[in-house]
């Protein structure tokens, strides 16, 4: 289902910052010529002296990383190396990249083999009982070629959508690709399946790794490139090693879209049940999302900025509301293209857990935090759902990095948000207004409680009897489930004083069958609101301490 405010693009981003602007389109323009420049060939000779500066230095990996997070990697024409390396695609050992990477193409040549079948092709290897379009049997290719049909179909409704303002993603051979490698990971991983969002974390990758096979192609023309080179960005490999990064970044990402709570694990696959006393935001999309939404607006907003946490709890917007969006897609929806490859620059480079999302989507609420306290709940949302754009990306970056480490990262230059709140207020309306149409919540029937909660509530409101503690109304349920000659009440807590003379008497007579009846005729005469209204902020205070069971 297409998300209602589905775009890639701002709509007060000016024209000429075209989102995914390729940046080797002068390549291909002057290769379709036939002919090369001045500029064209003094960049043909820095293309392995720029392979040299990242990759041949005995401390390299360390540099990329500083390179990614600094951003210094906007222009290079080695990208998805570097996305390779920090995501553990490729060893840091250089001489096995070349092993590792036939390895994985490998793997996914039997992946593809396997999952993306054609019955038609199997004709006359299989019994005809089991293998016809007719048969539901387990076993039959055909009903494993409906069963891939629908799965692939719901995937190509979103392939559709990718960066609908690209060239680049409307190609039929693009849409195939970004179809097949979401599909395989599907069939991959039968527990998640394909969730609506992994498309828009694979298209960023393909796209990288189409740059540079471009960059490498033109350069290959006049130049002798490494075999490593010729290996790791060979464009007949483009799917394959899409796939392989596509995989390992969805290690990380797996559990933000996931239904189930899973463990941080390396290689575990137990799934936890869900969290009793929950929360009713906790049992939405997915716990694990939910879980780390909720602590960084708990958590790092409140320590960051109280004031700003206090104006969101005050006006009721939930971090699931725009959250789940934000870390789901890595931002993929906030920024153009090309700011979105700079951050993703520095969330690989600084680790593969992706510890700095959290920060960056605190550094994303104070810079536009002047503009959501000065705004009412409608043009907060617009703010949160359309974020503005931002002039410089990497001063956003360096502000994450400030916050988590201020010891070892410079404090940047203050920034903030320029106002202009009318555009927002009416993509604020128009949210609200979209989540009332397609949400119809049922009215709070205060008459509809659960028989435990009633039975607890008679429990506190029944008057005590005399000398008896506050305890006795909590057990008079036990002991009236007894036979009426079984029915003698178990010996009571000692009253914090003896100012009661028959109370050794009691502690040996039973309570008159008369007074416990009347005792439970006059809890269950109250009316049920008003049980409604004295149990439940105490059942709510138990259950938090996790002394009430249901």
């Amino acid at each position: 289902m297409q998300h209602p405010n589905f775009e890639t693009r701002h709509p007060l981003q000016q024209e000429e910052q075209e989102t995914g602007y390729d940046p080797l389109q002068n390549y291909n323009r002057n290769r379709d010529r036939g002919s090369l420049d001045s500029t064209d060939e003094s960049t043909l000779q820095s293309y392995g002296k720029e392979w040299d500066d990242l990759f041949q230095n005995s401390n390299y990996l360390a540099r990329i990383r500083q390179a990614g997070i600094n951003g210094r990697l906007r222009s290079s024409r080695f990208r998805s190396v570097c996305w390779k390396l920090y995501l553990d695609v490729l060893p840091e050992d250089k001489t096995q990249w070349i092993s590792r990477t036939k390895e994985l193409r490998a793997q996914y040549e039997k992946i593809k083999e396997t999952h993306i079948t054609n019955p038609r092709k199997a004709a006359g290897k299989q019994d005809l009982v089991v293998n016809n379009p007719l048969s539901q049997d387990e076993g039959s290719l055909w009903n494993k070629f409906f069963q891939d049909k629908e799965l692939r179909s719901m995937i190509k409704q979103d392939v559709l959508r990718t960066f609908p303002e690209m060239l680049f993603f409307q190609e039929e051979d693009v849409r195939t690709k970004l179809t097949d490698i979401l599909f395989c990971y599907a069939r991959e991983n039968e527990q998640l399946l394909y969730k609506q969002g992994m498309h828009e974390l694979l298209a960023p990758i393909v796209f990288v790794l189409h740059c540079d096979h471009q960059a490498f192609q033109h350069a290959s023309e006049t130049a002798n490139p490494s075999e490593e080179m010729k290996v790791l960005l060979d464009p007949k490999f483009h799917e394959h090693d899409a796939y392989a990064m596509f995989s390992l970044l969805m290690e990380t990402a797996e559990p933000w879209f996931s239904s189930f709570e899973r463990e941080v694990r390396k290689g575990k696959e137990e799934m936890l049940t869900s969290i009793p006393f929950a929360r009713p935001q906790d049992s939405g999309p997915s716990v694990a999302i939910v879980t780390k939404v909720n602590r960084i607006q708990d958590q790092l907003v409140k320590k960051h900025d109280i004031e700003l946490y206090m104006h969101l709890n005050r006006l009721e917007i939930a971090p699931q509301i725009y959250g789940i969006r934000w870390v789901r897609l890595l931002f993929g929806r906030e920024f153009p293209l090309q700011d979105l490859l700079v951050v993703w620059d520095a969330l690989f480079a600084d680790s593969i857990t992706l510890d700095l999302v959290d920060y960056v989507f605190v550094a994303m609420l104070l810079y536009i935090r002047d503009a959501l306290i000065a705004s009412n709940f409608q043009t907060c949302l617009g703010l949160l759902m359309h974020y503005p754009p931002i002039g410089d990306i990497h001063s956003l970056l360096l502000k994450a990095l400030f916050l988590r480490d201020p010891k070892n990262n410079p404090r940047p230059v203050n920034y903030q948000f320029q106002q202009n709140l009318d555009y927002y207020k009416t993509r604020g309306a128009d949210f609200v207004n979209k989540t009332r149409a397609s949400t119809k919540v049922a009215p709070l029937n205060i008459n509809k409680v659960s028989s435990s909660l009633l039975n607890f509530g008679r429990k506190l409101i029944a008057p005590m009897g005399g000398g008896s503690s506050g305890i006795s109304p909590i057990n008079s349920e036990v002991i009236s489930a007894l036979p009426p000659q079984a029915q003698v009440p178990r010996p009571l807590a000692e009253p914090p004083s003896c100012t009661n003379p028959t109370n050794t008497q009691m502690k040996s007579q039973p309570y008159p069958q008369t007074q416990h009846q009347h005792r439970l005729l006059k809890s269950e005469s109250m009316p049920i609101k008003a049980i409604f209204a004295t149990v439940l902020p105490l059942s709510l205070s138990l259950s938090s301490f996790g002394l009430l069971k249901p």
